[in-house]
């Protein structure tokens, strides 16, 4: 027989994990600076150093910088994610969740829900920053609608970098290395320079390789247009992450028997 209890108990749990998860971001110094002071410190120093050039060709150096560090902000919130998660795991404390009468997917609602917490307000203090700098969005229309795929974008993030940390023997290490290459490949694509800027050669790698499309689909809604194919490829590279992700975070956590 259900009793109330039962009923509750998922919200109980979630509600739980995510004060949990919330306090020790709070007291990490290191994911309070990769969230607010590392986006808005390179935001500013590739402004300060082309945005005046850019702006004697007619380009607001500001709104086209400005996908690319809410792409960043969305990186960083999944990369301090899988650091976290990786360290539970190791210390035994997700082995102590899985033999608990707790589900998977409230393990992972409570995890995705302290990586919104601190993604929603390390991206609206990355546009706030931009607006300053003299970003003209399109439209309010427009920039809601890029924060709120920059909110998906580092949800996916977080649930594919989790799953394919937990997946292997050392976590803690394996969620250094792929911190480690995040931000090369931001690096290498269109957050920073137009494509048309690029060599012949390189220009096809670059635009078609995953975070590009990503950043492309986001400007385009900063700046009123039709994000056209980079919208569907961008699209089609965030299924693929969520569905791997997905299934790596819920079949590493399900409860031992």
């Amino acid at each position: 027989m259900t009793t109330a209890s039962d009923h509750h108990a998922p919200l109980t749990g979630l509600a739980g994990g995510l004060w949990r998860n919330t306090l020790r971001l709070g007291r990490n110094r290191a994911s309070l600076v990769s969230a607010f002071v590392i986006p808005g410190t390179i935001f500013l120093a590739f402004w300060v150093v082309f945005g005046h050039a850019a702006a004697r060709a007619g380009v607001d150096y500001a709104l086209f910088l400005l996908p690319a560090v809410m792409f960043q902000a969305a990186l960083f919130s999944a990369g301090g994610s899988v650091m976290a998660l990786a360290v539970d795991a190791e210390s035994g404390m997700l082995a102590r969740l899985r033999a608990m009468p707790i589900s998977a997917s409230v393990i992972v609602a409570s995890r995705l829900g302290t990586d919104l917490i601190r993604s929603f307000a390390s991206l609206a203090a990355v546009i706030l920053l931009a607006l300053l700098c003299g970003a003209k969005p399109d439209n309010v229309g427009g920039l809601a609608l890029a924060f709120l795929l920059a909110l998906i974008i580092g949800e996916i993030l977080a649930m594919l970098f989790c799953g394919l940390a937990l997946r292997t023997r050392h976590p803690v290490a394996a969620g250094g290395i792929i911190q480690g290459i995040e931000m090369p490949f931001l690096m290498i694509s269109t957050g920073f320079v137009p494509a048309d800027t690029l060599p012949d050669w390189l220009r096809p790698v670059v635009v078609h390789q995953p975070v590009s499309p990503i950043i492309d689909t986001l400007r385009a809604l900063l700046e009123g247009a039709s994000p056209g194919s980079a919208g569907w490829e961008a699209t089609g590279w965030l299924l693929i992450g969520a569905i791997l992700g997905g299934i790596w975070v819920t079949r590493a956590l399900r409860r031992t028997p």
